[in-house]
């Protein structure tokens, strides 16, 4: 079952931070990127109208860039072509030999760098979030969802607020993985519950999830075997 998640590489210092942040918008929407040789990537981006004079003096004082090609306006934005150097390891984290995901939308702002991707299944998520982590790419979740056309609509799963914060925090921070890299006090310390409650919210999470993913009827049948 495919899944879409948005997440953010929290990371100030990536390319394009400070100059997002001197926008109008405070934005920048990457429109497509593409891995060249010598650790350099070709990135498309779209500039709001309002923001292209400030973009184009801010992108002077760039010193990743390379190369910077105006491609024109259309729709209200304006298109830019921009060779930039990759000292973030931005290739690396996003293995292009992989199928990790298909890129739905890529913003830069003073947070950082959002990705909106579409995944074929939890494994390929896991995957994109482990290889960000290994090259010290700060990994967030923000949302996850079932449904590509809805990708805002958590409750597809029929989980609560709570049940969600606690099943992202447990995946994000590593209770999961193998060996665990958060215990279940770490977990109950995020939310300021007991062991047992925080023990006993996950297992509510998992088979509510577990439940919408396979099924009730598959559930139970499985449980009864």
């Amino acid at each position: 079952m495919a899944i879409v998640a948005e997440i953010l590489l929290a990371d100030r210092t990536l390319p394009f931070v400070d100059l997002a942040r001197s926008l109008p918008n405070g934005k920048i929407s990457i429109y497509s990127w593409l891995p060249l040789e010598d650790k350099r990537l070709l990135l498309t981006v779209r500039i709001d109208s309002s923001s292209r004079e400030a973009f184009e003096n801010g992108s002077d004082a760039q010193t990743e860039i390379d190369d910077a090609v105006e491609i024109g306006p259309t729709g209200g934005r304006w298109f830019y072509q921009l060779t930039i150097h990759d000292d973030f390891n931005l290739i690396a984290s996003h293995d292009y030999d992989e199928f990790e995901g298909v890129l739905i939308d890529a913003t830069i702002t003073s947070e950082g760098l959002r990705e909106q991707k579409v995944f074929s299944d939890f494994d390929a998520f896991r995957t994109l979030r482990d290889r960000c982590e290994l090259h010290d790419n700060a990994f967030e979740l923000l949302t996850i969802a079932s449904d590509p056309e809805n990708p805002g609509e958590r409750d597809q799963f029929g989980l609560t607020d709570k049940q969600y914060r606690a099943l992202s925090t447990a995946f994000t921070q590593g209770y999961y993985d193998s060996p665990r890299r958060l215990s279940t006090q770490e977990l109950a310390d995020e939310f300021g519950i007991s062991a047992a409650a925080a023990s006993d919210l996950l297992r509510r999470a998992e088979f509510q999830l577990i439940s919408q993913t396979l099924g009730s009827k598959q559930y139970v049948a499985m449980s009864t075997e």
